[in-house]
């Protein structure tokens, strides 16, 4: 009779700034995605997440019982309240619990999560979950490129799979490796050795993008890495920077067939990254001055703006009003602006109704010392619940709820309202509520690279601004108390690989 083996599937994800106003609360988690046994796999079947890898891989395999624990997830925001991550940490440990006799878990994690007095507390999870298990189960986790790892977190297992792309396209793909993977070593058919290299750099992560500069070429080394039979998986971590936490940091983690191949690759890697750091700094132009080059060019698609410094995927509030207000000063007709976090113009909206005319106070709500409000008299396009699902490719067919939206035309510009943070990285964000980015000449995107894996079809340019925000491309800006000493770009360290 052949063996079954039982392997949990569970997801519990944040990305974490230490310099943002926004706490993030229980109910955080469960407006992004808080789900529980069987209702993961309702949430996360047919997604390109990575757990909807976990669950396309593992029923794939005759001899694998899939039993989902918990996902819970949660827009990239301040840090998590010791609170909400007790409550989460108390429910994961408790599904463990209640499944009992599993023969590995599959685990999908940001790395770069960080807690009231816990500065690594997906290290802290790892090791709890270790506890319940039965000693030598495995656990395969996959990790965000922009993981702050430590060597504790890789003690737990060999098997961490981090995202290659940015924008983060192969979620997907890193799910289906950490469930084969994982399933070879639970029947026994192979096993694998690891290496990890911490590096003294905290690269900003506006010129990591993988479709070119410096990071490509990391990438490309990968995949020419895992081209040998001996190497199984490489990732390279950018970490997140806006993280003042002393494992704060870039790093490279390499799975071997044997230990030595493993060491060697992660030295040759690590020494690679470190000579090219230099190629991850560039100078942006401000908001207006941004602006003007968009209208200067002779563009026959729309030229995009992007907001980074307050990208909710990059922890910012999504209200910030700069490039707002040089774009209804500029008043260019055919420019839409979103989407701009504001439940209570929202509200203002809904209470006017469709084609009325409505005083409102835009953004600057959560973070006013980044821009305050800006007053406006506005004409209601649309109203809508805020529910669409992604049309990709990142986060293909996941549902998402932006908790209301409004459609308003403040002059010639069309701007989006939604009620919670959400980066512009979807044309279904704009869609859903019958706005086509396309057809536009200026985009003000609340957005940082992501939404370029949607958006670059669509658009002719992009040009990044560096309004104020808690996401600022600029390091220097920020009051690092934690972080090591010695970390480049803020000081000049050497490193040495042994």
């Amino acid at each position: 009779m052949m063996k079954t083996y039982r392997i949990g599937i569970a997801f519990f994800y944040h990305e974490s700034h230490s310099f943002s106003p926004l706490k993030t609360e229980i109910s955080d988690f469960k407006n992004e995605g808080y789900f529980k046994g069987k209702q993961i796999v309702k949430a996360y079947k047919g997604t390109k997440t990575e757990v909807g890898g976990f669950l396309d891989q593992l029923s794939k395999e005759k001899d694998i019982e899939i039993v989902p624990l918990l996902c819970a997830a949660a827009t990239p925001s301040g840090i998590v309240s010791k609170e909400a991550y007790m409550m989460i940490e108390e429910d994961m440990l408790t599904s463990i619990q209640q499944a009992s006799n599993l023969d590995g878990i599959l685990l999908a994690l940001h790395g770069a999560m960080i807690v009231e007095d816990m500065f690594d507390p997906e290290e802290v999870l790892m090791g709890k979950i270790k506890s319940q298990l039965s000693p030598g189960t495995p656990i395969a986790t996959t990790l965000d490129m922009h993981a702050n790892l430590s060597e504790k977190m890789m003690g737990y297992t060999p098997y961490h799979f981090g995202f290659k792309t940015y924008p983060h396209t192969d979620m997907y793909e890193q799910g289906i490796n950490a469930a084969r993977i994982l399933a070879e070593h639970v029947r026994g058919d192979a096993s694998y050795y690891s290496a990890f290299r911490k590096l003294p750099m905290m690269p900003p992560s506006i010129n990591m993008r993988t479709e070119e500069g410096p990071m490509k070429e990391m990438i490309d080394l990968a995949f020419k890495m895992e081209s040998k039979e001996e190497i199984a998986n490489v990732s390279v971590f950018g970490g997140f920077p806006y993280s003042d936490i002393p494992m704060a940091g870039a790093s490279v983690h390499v799975i071997g067939r044997n230990k030595k191949a493993a060491e060697d690759t992660a030295d040759f890697l690590a020494k690679q990254y470190w000579d090219i750091r230099e190629e991850f700094i560039v100078k942006l132009p401000s908001a207006k001055e941004g602006l003007q080059l968009a209208l200067s060019l002779n563009a026959d698609k729309p030229v995009v703006l992007a907001d980074i410094s307050d990208n909710p995927l990059s922890c910012g509030s999504g209200d910030t009003t700069l490039l707002l207000r040089e774009m209804i000063e500029a008043n260019v007709p055919d420019s839409l602006f979103g989407a701009l976090t504001d439940p209570q113009s929202i509200k203002a909206c809904t209470n006017a109704g469709v084609n009325q005319m409505v005083q409102l106070n835009l953004g600057g709500k959560t973070s006013p010392e980044f821009g305050l409000p800006v007053p406006v008299i506005a004409k209601v396009i649309a109203l809508s619940d805020g529910v669409f699902c992604n049309t990709g490719p990142m986060n293909k067919h996941l549902r998402v709820d932006v908790k209301g939206a409004a459609h308003i035309q403040v002059g010639e510009v069309d701007i989006l309202l939604i009620g919670r943070p959400m980066s512009a990285n979807d044309p279904q964000l704009f869609r859903h509520i019958g706005i086509e980015p396309k057809n536009k000449k200026i985009l003000g995107l609340k957005a940082k690279n992501h939404f370029r894996a949607a958006f670059d079809p669509l658009v002719s340019k992009v040009i990044y601004v560096d309004a104020p925000g808690v996401s600022s491309n600029n390091l220097l800006n920020f009051n690092y108390q934690n972080i090591p000493e010695n970390m480049w770009p803020l000081k000049s360290p050497t490193y040495s690989l042994h």
